[in-house]
C-alpha cells in the first residue's frame, strides 16, 4: 500500500499552542504498541470512568438510548451506556494501533460478508459510494477494509477535520498510511471526480450537520435530520452505492458487511434518505452499544417541535 496524502510537520505545528497536542500524539503512538487484548481491557475500565468523568456526553448517551428504545428499562438504559462509553473507548484505543501499527495479521481474522455485494458495484464502472455509519470500531475496520482491497482499488473515505491541527494530522497521517485517501466537505467536488474514475469512497453523514441538514427521515422512529449530500453524490458521479456495518464482535475480532441499496440511488433524495437511515439502524441493533450514542444525533428538530435535549 502506498501513503496517499500525508501531512507534514510545519513550523506552524511547532508552536507552544500545540505542543499539549503533540503529547497526546506521543501517548497514543506508545499506546499503539500495546497488544490489542490490553487496549481491549484498559478500554473497559476508561468507559467506566468516563461516563462519570464526562456526565454530558453521558447524559446524551442517555437521551438518544431512552428515547430510540422505549422498551429497556431504566436499569437496562444504564447498563448500555456503561457498555457505549466502553466501546467507544476501546475504539480510541484501537486507533492508535490502526494508525501505526501492521494490521495485516487482524485482517485475515475478520469476518467479511457480502463482499460480492461491493465487487459487482465496483465492476459496473463508476466506482462505489459506501455509505456507513459512526461505530465504536471505525478506524479498525477503515484499516482492516483498505488492507484488504486497497492495494487493487482505489479508496477514499469523506471526513471532518479535526479543530486541532496537530491531532488532525495524526488521524490523516494515520489512515493514508493504508492507501486511503480522504476528503473534507469542501472537496466534494474532488470526490466525486474521484468516484466517477471508479474509486470507492466511504461517507457516514450520520451526525448532527446544523443548518447544512436539509431532509428528515425516521431513525428508531424519530423524526431524524439528515443530508441530501450522498444523493447528489451518487446522481454526479455515477456511482454504484453500498451500505457497510462494521462490529467489534465478543471475542475481540471484527466483522463488517456490505448490503446493496436500492437502485436509483440519486433519484429521490427523501427516499435515499429514509432507506440509508432503515439500513444503519438494522446495522446498529446488531450490536446496540457500537453506535456514537453520545453525539447529539436528534439536535435538529422538524419545524415545530421542541428541543429533544
Amino acid at each position: 500500500m502506498t501513503r496517499t496524502d500525508a501531512v507534514p510537520v510545519t513550523l506552524r505545528l511547532l508552536k507552544p499552542r500545540y505542543w499539549t497536542a503533540w503529547l497526546v500524539v506521543f501517548l497514543m503512538w506508545l499506546s499503539a504498541w500495546l497488544p490489542l487484548s490490553a487496549k481491549h481491557r484498559f478500554g473497559r475500565w476508561l468507559g467506566t470512568v468516563l461516563k462519570k468523568r464526562m456526565p454530558v456526553r453521558a447524559a446524551t448517551g442517555r437521551r438518544n438510548l431512552t428515547a430510540c428504545f422505549p422498551e429497556k428499562s431504566a436499569a437496562e438504559i444504564e447498563q448500555m451506556l456503561t457498555e457505549n462509553m466502553q466501546q467507544m473507548s476501546m475504539g480510541a484505543l484501537e486507533s492508535s494501533h490502526a494508525w501505526w501499527r501492521d494490521v495485516s495479521d487482524i485482517a485475515a481474522r475478520t469476518r467479511v460478508i457480502g463482499l460480492d455485494h461491493l465487487l459487482n458495484a465496483q465492476a459496473k464502472g463508476h466506482g462505489v459510494l459506501i455509505m456507513g455509519g459512526h461505530f465504536a470500531a471505525v478506524d479498525m475496520i477503515l484499516a482492516v477494509f483498505a488492507d484488504r482491497v486497497a492495494s487493487d482499488y482505489e479508496l477514499g473515505y469523506m471526513y471532518r477535520p479535526h479543530d486541532n491541527p496537530v491531532i488532525d494530522r495524526m488521524i490523516v497521517n494515520g489512515r493514508s498510511r493504508h492507501g486511503v485517501r480522504g476528503f473534507t466537505k469542501r472537496q466534494l467536488k474532488e470526490m466525486v471526480s474521484y468516484i466517477h474514475n471508479g474509486g470507492m469512497a466511504w461517507y457516514a453523514c450520520d451526525q448532527h450537520f446544523r443548518r447544512a441538514s436539509d431532509r428528515f427521515a425516521p431513525f428508531f422512529g424519530i423524526q431524524t435530520a439528515n443530508l441530501s449530500t450522498p444523493s447528489w453524490i451518487a446522481r454526479e458521479s455515477g456511482a454504484a452505492v453500498v451500505f457497510m456495518r462494521m462490529h467489534r464482535l465478543p471475542d475481540g475480532n471484527f466483522e463488517y458487511e456490505f448490503s446493496p441499496l436500492p437502485e436509483g440511488f440519486g433519484a429521490d433524495p427523501q427516499q435515499d434518505c429514509e432507506n440509508w437511515n432503515r439500513e444503519l439502524e438494522q446495522a446498529i441493533r446488531k450490536y446496540p452499544a457500537q453506535y456514537f450514542w453520545v453525539h447529539k444525533r436528534f439536535k435538529k428538530r422538524p419545524p415545530g417541535e421542541p428541543e429533544f435535549y
